[in-house]
C-alpha cells in the first residue's frame, strides 16, 4: 500500500507539472499583462525541457535519420492525395498500436510519414521516469530531428501487491479444506516469498510484462489486479498535449498484448481533442472530391431533399423570379427546414458564430433551425423601422422581388464589437442583401464569419460578388439555370464524376 500511494503522489505532482505546461489549455493566464503572462509560459516551458534532459532514451533509427542527408527529403515528400491525405506528421508508439493509429487519423486525413518505435533506456533513471516524461521526451526528439507533428505513447505496468489480511484469508480457507493433514504442508499462501507478495510497477510495456506474469501466476489468485496504463502525447512544436487511458485486468487474463485496449482509448481521446485544437474534419477529401464534382455543392440527405423539393414544387415566374412559397415561405415544410438547418449549421461550427443575422421574414425558416442547432441567439434585420427601435444599424439594398433602394434596420443594442455573426438568408441572388448586413457587422465592428444560404442563384454571381469580404459561402443547392421556365440545378451536373 505505501508503495502505491507513493507512486500515486508522484503522479499527481507530473500531472500537475504537466497541466501547467500546457498553456494553451487553460484559462487561468493573466489577460491584462499578456507580456508577463508568455514570460511565465515561457520559463515553466524552459524549465520542463530542462527536467526532459536528464532522459537518455534512444532510438538508433532516429539517430541514424539525424545524420542520414537523405532524411530531410523523406520527411518533406509530397503527401499522397490520391488518397484523401492532407498533412503529414509522424508516430513514436508501439509497433502493436499502429495500425490503430495510423487507421484512426486516417480518416481525417493524417498520413504518418514513419513510426520510431525502438526506444532503449539509455541509463539506469529512465526506468523510474513517469510515463508522461518519456511519452513527451519521445515526442519532442522526434519532432526535433524530422520538423513534423509527432503522437508518442508510454504504458505502464502495474501489479498490486497481495495485503497480509488477503493472504491470512486464504491461507484459513486453505486450511478449512484440510490442506495441512492432505500431506503435511503448509498452505500455499502461508509459503509466499516476497518477490510473490510484493506489488510491481514498469514504466513500460515488453516482453518482461508477460514473465512477470507467468511467473506470478502458479502463485497468486487469478483474479489479482494488474493495470496497464497508457499516455498519449502530440508536439507540434508550439502545442503539447496528453491524454490518458487504463484498463485493470485480472492476472490470469494479463500480458503486454493487452496494452492495445488502454492504447486504442487514448488514441480516441486524442483524436477528439485534436479535432477541437486543430479543426481536424472527417473524410474531408471526400467533402472535397464531391464539391469538385458538383461544382460546390454538397451531397447530403438535407441537400438531396431540398434539391427534389425545388425541381418537385418551384416555380419560375417573370423575370426569372423563383417562387418557393410553397414549401418555405407562405407555406413552410418545417421538417425539411430543420433538417436544412442541422446541415449548414455543421458546416459552420467550426467557424464558433456568436450570433446569427438574417433578414426578416424569409429567412427565419433557415435560420431558427440554425440558431438551435448552433446554440446563438438570433438576430433578423427589419425591412421598416419599429416603435422599439431607437438607435440603428442601417443599410440600402436593391431586391429583384420587392424593388430598388431597400432599407435594413438593426437595433444596435442586439450586436456587440465583440461578436462573431453568421449570415444566414434563403436566396443567394445578386449578394445586394448579403453585401448590406456585412456593412452593418462591419459598422457595428463585429466580425463576420461567414454567409450560408439555403438556395443559390448560380446565374446572378452573388457569390463572386460576396468575394471581396473575405467570409466563406456555403448553399445547400445551387441553381445553375432557368433558361426557358426550366430550372436546373448545378448538383444535377457532376454526381456521375463521384
Amino acid at each position: 500500500d505505501g508503495t502505491t500511494s507513493s507512486f500515486h503522489k508522484e503522479l499527481e505532482r507530473k500531472m500537475k507539472m504537466v497541466a501547467q505546461s500546457a498553456k494553451e489549455f487553460t484559462l487561468d493566464y493573466d489577460d491584462d499583462h499578456p507580456e508577463e503572462a508568455e514570460a511565465e509560459s515561457a520559463r515553466e516551458e524552459e524549465e520542463y525541457a530542462e527536467a526532459l534532459s536528464s532522459i537518455g532514451l534512444i532510438s538508433p533509427r532516429l539517430e541514424n535519420a539525424a545524420v542520414n542527408p537523405k532524411a530531410d527529403a523523406y520527411w518533406k515528400r509530397p503527401i499522397d492525395e490520391l488518397q484523401g491525405y492532407d498533412t503529414m506528421w509522424v508516430s513514436a508508439i508501439n509497433q502493436q498500436c499502429i495500425r490503430n493509429l495510423y487507421g484512426v487519423f486516417m480518416n481525417y486525413g493524417v498520413q504518418f510519414a514513419d513510426n520510431f518505435d525502438d526506444w532503449e533506456d539509455g541509463n539506469e533513471g529512465d526506468k523510474f521516469r513517469s510515463i508522461e516524461d518519456i511519452a513527451s521526451y519521445k515526442a519532442r526528439k522526434v519532432f526535433e530531428v524530422t520538423g513534423l507533428p509527432c503522437v508518442a505513447s508510454r504504458t505502464s505496468f502495474e501489479v498490486e501487491p497481495i495485503r497480509p489480511e488477503d493472504m491470512d484469508k486464504t491461507a484459513d480457507a486453505d486450511g478449512g479444506m484440510g490442506g495441512a493433514a492432505a500431506g503435511g504442508k503448509k498452505p500455499k499462501q502461508g509459503q509466499k516469498s516476497p518477490r510473490v507478495v510484493t506489488g510491481y510497477r514498469f514504466n513500460d510495456v515488453g516482453e518482461h510484462v508477460d514473465r512477470i506474469v507467468q511467473s506470478l501466476l502458479p502463485f497468486s489468485e487469478p483474479t489479482r489486479v494488474t493495470r496497464f496504463r497508457s499516455c498519449v502525447c502530440y508536439y507540434d512544436g508550439e502545442m503539447e498535449l496528453f491524454e490518458y487511458a487504463e484498463l485493470d485486468c485480472d492476472l490470469y487474463f494479463s500480458g503486454s498484448m493487452r496494452t492495445f485496449i488502454p492504447m486504442s482509448a487514448a488514441v480516441n481521446s486524442m483524436l477528439a481533442s485534436l479535432k477541437l485544437a486543430l479543426d481536424l474534419q472527417f473524410q474531408k477529401w471526400l467533402h472535397a472530391k464531391v464539391n469538385d464534382a458538383t461544382g460546390g455543392g454538397t451531397y447530403s440527405e438535407a441537400s438531396i431533399k431540398l434539391r427534389d423539393r425545388v425541381l418537385k414544387d418551384a416555380k419560375v415566374l417573370p423575370n426569372d423570379i423563383i417562387d418557393v412559397s410553397s414549401f418555405m415561405d407562405a407555406c413552410v415544410d418545417v421538417d425539411l427546414m430543420d433538417r436544412c438547418g442541422r446541415e449548414l449549421a455543421g458546416r459552420f461550427e467550426s467557424a464558433k458564430p456568436t450570433k446569427i443575422l438574417t433578414i426578416a421574414t424569409t429567412g427565419l425558416v433557415i435560420a431558427i433551425p440554425m440558431a438551435k442547432y448552433l446554440q446563438v441567439p438570433l438576430v433578423y434585420a427589419r425591412k421598416q423601422r419599429s416603435v422599439v427601435m431607437a438607435d440603428t444599424f442601417d443599410a440600402n439594398y436593391n431586391s429583384k422581388t420587392i424593388g430598388e433602394d431597400q432599407q435594413l434596420l438593426v437595433s444596435q443594442d442586439h450586436i456587440d464589437e465583440d461578436e462573431r455573426v453568421l449570415i444566414v438568408d434563403d436566396f443567394l441572388s445578386s449578394g445586394s442583401s448579403q453585401k448590406a448586413l456585412l456593412r452593418i457587422i462591419s459598422e457595428a465592428g463585429a466580425e463576420a464569419v461567414g454567409v450560408g444560404v439555403l438556395l443559390e442563384k448560380e446565374y446572378e454571381a452573388g457569390r463572386v460578388s460576396l468575394s471581396g469580404f473575405g467570409v466563406p459561402v456555403e448553399s445547400v443547392v445551387r441553381i445553375a439555370s432557368v433558361k426557358d421556365g426550366v430550372i436546373q440545378l448545378l448538383e444535377e451536373d457532376g454526381y456521375d464524376k463521384m
